[in-house]
């Protein structure tokens, strides 16, 4: 393996700046963290004009080649910077660039590094981050419409129906929010960073579109040979109480059903790549606050020597954001939703430079394409779940985006009932 080179910043920039001052170039990435939870978020990482791109199924997935010795491991270092579609009727199956070096920033220690495949590499990089900052980020979005609120409740119902039959135990079921959009894609991001910190954000520009990324939930890291996920399952609006918000969220049967499921699901899907005996719930139905709302995290973890494309084989789509039994419950999302995800409910973060892979759930995120921004969000439905609370949650969730759309309205696009 070749080693890479790394070099501590004199004049460490803020991540913000960086993206910035690199916008001006193609193919910018921004890996944005900030906001730590266990390590997740320590580092942000920020590029452009990557050096060769992918799109394609599961054979095209690339993978990391370098080690080295420096104040970054090896598998925290980015190399491919990207994303993998929830399916592929309208964007490729997944859609990765690689970069030959990153301004990387620690936020534990407030230091920023150069890190790349050569000192070359890395000198291109210094010179581009010394340029002035784009200077224009103004947008202007039009009128967002959504799925009805009443084709949505029908779609709850049908999925209700399902689980009084026995198909399924809990299917995620998602609303579609579309605004014509022009301008900064970048502006709109910076915007809905304000509105949502969260230690897993991403900016991607993938050339005829952008994905904005503001996931706070966790798929899967892997690195040293251990495989762990993160899946968030119960939401609660945050009203200032966060002890007795925490308690109300830990004690509703509803939240603790929906969430139980789906750590069954993922501790089944890392069998599958894991060693027998080796999967374990790391922690179980924590509370993690956010912007906004609160919700029910856990971890499980397991050991593998599996390669990346291997393990996204076995347990892609994320488990929180389709539902159990999965094979079945996919079907079910094609009937019961009447648009394409697209990247939504994917997975997007990087593969790094020691063969393993941090990635996203890819939810509270927004995609840019020919002149519009598309925008879903969704929920897991029970055996309980009343179908009005359900619309209420999408809405909850959708709020961010939509005050970063459109701040002096806060548009929430809903038929009256």
């Amino acid at each position: 393996m070749a080693e890479v080179w790394v070099t501590e910043c004199a004049f460490p920039l803020s991540p913000r700046d960086a993206a910035l001052k690199l916008a001006h170039e193609p193919g910018l990435a921004w890996l944005d963290g900030g906001l730590e939870h266990g390590q997740d978020g320590r580092f942000s990482f920020v590029s452009a004009t990557p050096c060769e791109t992918v799109t394609g199924g599961w054979q095209s997935l690339p993978a990391g080649d370098l080690a080295y010795d420096g104040p970054l491991r090896a598998s925290d270092v980015p190399q491919w910077v990207g994303y993998v579609a929830y399916d592929s009727a309208s964007t490729p199956a997944l859609c990765f660039a690689r970069y030959d070096a990153f301004y990387a920033f620690d936020h534990q220690g407030e230091r920023g590094y150069l890190v790349g495949d050569d000192a070359e590499a890395c000198e291109r990089l210094a010179i581009k981050l010394q340029r002035a900052p784009v200077a224009d980020l103004a947008f202007e979005a039009g009128e967002v419409t959504a799925t009805p609120w009443s084709d949505h409740e029908a779609a709850i119902r049908g999925a209700l129906a399902s689980i009084r039959e026995g198909e399924v135990y809990e299917i995620n079921l998602a609303r579609h929010f579309r605004a014509p959009f022009v301008g900064s894609s970048l502006g709109l991001f910076l915007r809905m960073r304000e509105e949502s910190p969260v230690p897993l954000g991403l900016y991607f520009d993938a050339g005829d579109h952008a994905l904005l990324g503001r996931s706070m939930e966790r798929f899967l890291r892997y690195r040293d040979g251990v495989l762990s996920t993160s899946p968030i399952k119960g939401t609660l609006a945050r009203r200032g109480d966060e002890r007795a918000e925490a308690q109300a969220l830990t004690d509703d049967p509803k939240e603790r059903a929906e969430h139980a499921m789906v750590v069954d699901l993922m501790r089944n899907d890392l069998s599958r790549v894991c060693e027998i005996g080796s999967v374990r719930i790391d922690e179980l139905m924590a509370v993690l606050p956010f912007a906004g709302l609160s919700h029910l995290v856990s971890t499980i973890s397991g050991r593998t020597q599996a390669t990346v494309a291997e393990i996204l084989a076995q347990t892609f789509p994320p488990g929180s954001v389709t539902g159990a039994p999965k094979v079945r419950v996919l079907r079910a999302i094609a009937e019961l939703e009447s648009f394409s995800r697209g990247a939504y409910c994917g997975c997007y973060g990087f593969l790094d430079r020691a063969g393993g892979c941090s990635f996203a759930v890819t939810i509270r995120s927004a995609v840019v394409r020919d002149a519009h921004v598309d925008y879903y969000a969704g929920g897991g439905i029970v055996a309980d779940s009343d179908p009005e609370r359900e619309c209420d949650e999408t809405e909850l969730k959708a709020r961010m985006f939509l005050r970063a759309l459109h701040p002096e309205t806060e548009q929430v696009p809903r038929e009256k009932r």
